[in-house]
């Protein structure tokens, strides 16, 4: 084993706006960096999409998507001849991110020309609900290249247990890491005050914050929470439904429709993708976090919002039975009325019970995904890849 193991990651984007997968390989990179990994990520950028996310102690090796990638899946010579470049210069392991895009192909074909192995995280694009939407395309890719690149890996991360049934469900029988996502803990001090928040929308004075926050999509349920609003916000005194995340598809419109349409209005506010401060305010002062998913590999926002504190509600399609066994949260069926009771019993507990189920939440992430020991988590199971020896306690093999 070299003394200084160098992983090379390879994800379309880390663009803000594009979803957890931005964060959680970024967070990924910098833990393994802390822990002494030399740790590069490639990636393209899609400026339209936000910044990219910081990544401490680490070098991202970054091309302008421009509009033939944005068109074409991220296809990008320029993007592979960095890639190939970067995995020439010491590199031990190809870690590529995601399905369907073409910097997959650069990874498997990087990792193939040097002879490294290469590790893929699908990142919940082989759940079925996922592999369910544009199925027809997604059928012409697996046969023109992902099923290439899938058998090419040596092994794959899955984020969670249900994530790993899920690539075994499609077919691949190598080795599956089951390493969770990871988040970072914030402090008991200097969390952003509820004016943050309040100065932009004055609506949210003087309410309870129930905090949707994730992509405006149609995989992370937003049509569930609002049929069960409709029926639980007459009976919701006091309380606020904040829907914070990008619109990357055009859902927004839709959205704004259903909520003037079933008289929601005085109850609901979409802010839009929120950062910085106003992310912290929002997570830091709601009472009550929702996410009705459809699929969901790991869900960092609920980890996030556990993290502050905050119990959650989603559904039996995330990885978080968790929330019911550690009791700080609910988790339940991917129906509008599963998703109605578990906000009429929440929101009918007492604030302090709320408040013990969130400390439950933090002290569950706390002692579970924190980024430094998913560093050396993973750091332990490419060390394997490459040298043999013990299987780490994270590994399945078929």
């Amino acid at each position: 084993m070299p003394d200084t193991l160098s992983v090379l990651h390879v994800v379309a984007s880390i663009n803000t706006n594009t979803g957890g997968p931005a964060r959680s390989v970024a967070g990924l990179a910098a833990a393994l960096a802390r822990k002494g990994v030399r740790a590069r990520i490639a990636t393209l950028d899609y400026a339209e999409h936000g910044r990219q996310v910081e990544t401490p102690g680490v070098e991202v090796i970054s091309v302008p998507a421009g509009r033939v990638a944005s068109r074409l899946r991220g296809y990008s010579r320029e993007l592979e001849a960095a890639i190939a470049t970067a995995a020439a210069d010491g590199t031990h392991v190809v870690h590529g991110h995601g399905l369907w895009m073409a910097p997959g192909i650069y990874a498997r074909r990087a990792a193939m020309m040097f002879g490294l192995p290469l590790v893929i995280s699908p990142r919940g694009m082989l759940d079925s609900w996922a592999l369910g939407r544009s199925s027809l395309r997604k059928g012409l890719a697996a046969r023109a290249y992902e099923r290439k690149n899938l058998r090419s890996a040596r092994l794959f991360h899955a984020t969670s247990e249900m994530e790993a049934d899920a690539i075994r469900s499609y077919g691949s029988t190598q080795p599956i890491a089951a390493v969770p996502n990871g988040v970072d803990l914030p402090g008991e001090q200097g969390l952003a005050v509820r004016d943050v928040l309040e100065s932009r929308f004055p609506e949210l004075r003087g309410r309870r914050w129930l905090l949707f926050m994730s992509r405006i999509h149609a995989k992370k349920g937003l049509d569930l929470l609002l049929e069960a609003w409709r029926s639980v916000h007459a009976v919701a005194a006091g309380w606020h439904l904040v829907i914070a995340g990008p619109d990357l598809d055009g859902s927004r419109p839709g959205l704004e429709r259903e909520i003037v349409a079933h008289g929601l209005s005085p109850s609901t506010t979409l802010t839009g993708m929120l950062e910085g401060a106003e992310k912290q305010s929002a997570l830091a002062n709601a009472e009550l976090f929702v996410l009705p998913t459809r699929s969901e590999n790991f869900g960092i926002a609920i980890a996030e919002a556990l993290a502050h504190g905050v119990p959650a509600v989603t559904t039996t399609a995330a990885p978080w039975s968790e929330l019911a066994v550690q009791r700080c949260g609910w988790w339940v069926a991917p129906e509008a009325p599963a998703v109605e009771w578990a906000l009429r019993d929440a929101i009918a507990l007492q604030p302090d019970d709320r408040r013990a189920m969130g400390r439950r939440g933090r002290n569950l992430v706390a002692g579970k995904y924190g980024w430094d020991a998913i560093g050396g988590q993973m750091a332990d199971v490419y060390r394997w890849l490459i040298d043999g020896g013990r299987v780490p306690a994270c590994v399945r093999e078929a």
